[in-house]
């Protein structure tokens, strides 16, 4: 396809126109986002009220039994939140099992699609430079005798040529397009034809099984995981009764003890959620607990 910088100088040679993976952030007393730098143990615990509960054990079990009312509201397909997740979790997991399996094996293909599709561009640029001097040639036979032919191909690039002006100065993408196909007509370029042969000069790698069911789970298990959240989220109300909480009550405890859980994640070096000795002790815990509503 030619590039813009072609189109402009073709139309002011004839028609003299121009071609001109999610996380929330959380309330700012008692959470701050993940953030991978060093941790900050010396800072203090938030300040408890009554939004934000110090998590010790009671409140801890009373949050617990609101993540399990929680992950029994349905979602997508009928499933709960808690099977929603818990299939998005066998999704990214089998998805990172296999991109560990061929790390080496994922490195090597995208060098080889950046060569080819460097290789493509190149490509492409030969054949945009071809038809800017077939055009050149073209416009310099236009003198002499006004033929039928000449004078067809003058108006129908020179109406292409100002509708892509309009188009252009309008920024409207779709009647680009049609005006660039036009051109492309009048011109008698064939763009797919030009992207065809490229293609098979440069013959891009092709995608291994592997690599196709690793990108199909991990977009499914994002997927999953964006349908549980939104089951959860029409299960707050009865989350919150459950664990004898108003729903902000709920909404921070539950942001917290995820918060906690993220920390606690393997390879996980961030700080940022600050918790007091009572509450490390009592989330600690009931860790494997917590994993199975945040994992």
């Amino acid at each position: 396809m030619l590039r813009p910088l072609l189109l402009l100088m073709l139309i002011v040679s004839v028609a003299q126109a121009q071609l001109p993976s999610i996380r929330r952030k959380a309330k700012e007393a008692g959470t701050a986002a993940v953030t991978g730098q060093p941790a900050q143990p010396h800072r203090p615990p938030p300040k408890f009220d009554n939004t934000i509960f110090e998590l010790n054990p009671q409140v801890v079990a009373r949050l617990i039994a609101g993540l399990e009312a929680r992950s029994t509201a349905r979602g997508a397909g009928g499933l709960t939140a808690g099977e929603l997740r818990k299939r998005s979790t066998a999704a990214s997991d089998e998805a990172a099992s296999l991109n560990n399996q061929h790390s080496d094996d994922r490195a090597k293909w995208v060098s080889a699609n950046e060569a080819a599709e460097s290789c493509l561009n190149d490509e492409l640029g030969k054949m945009e430079q071809q038809h800017g001097q077939e055009m050149q040639q073209r416009m310099m036979g236009m003198t002499g005798v006004n033929t039928a032919e000449k004078q067809k191909f003058m108006q129908d690039y020179s109406a292409a040529a100002q509708e892509l002006q309009q188009a252009t100065m309008a920024n409207d993408t779709a009647a680009i397009r049609r005006a660039q196909e036009k051109m492309y007509k009048a011109m008698g370029i064939d763009p797919r034809a030009d992207t065809t042969k490229a293609r098979a000069a440069c013959r891009a790698p092709a995608v291994p099984a592997w690599m196709r069911r690793a990108d199909s789970l991990a977009a499914l298990g994002d997927t999953l995981a964006v349908r549980a959240r939104d089951a959860e989220s029409a299960g707050n109300a009865a989350a919150a009764h459950a664990a004898e909480m108003t729903p902000p009550q709920f909404a921070m405890a539950a942001e917290r003890a995820e918060g906690f859980v993220a920390l606690k994640s393997s390879g996980n070096v961030g700080s940022g959620y600050v918790f007091s000795p009572t509450e490390e002790q009592a989330l600690t815990a009931r860790l494997t607990d917590l994993k199975k509503y945040f994992g």
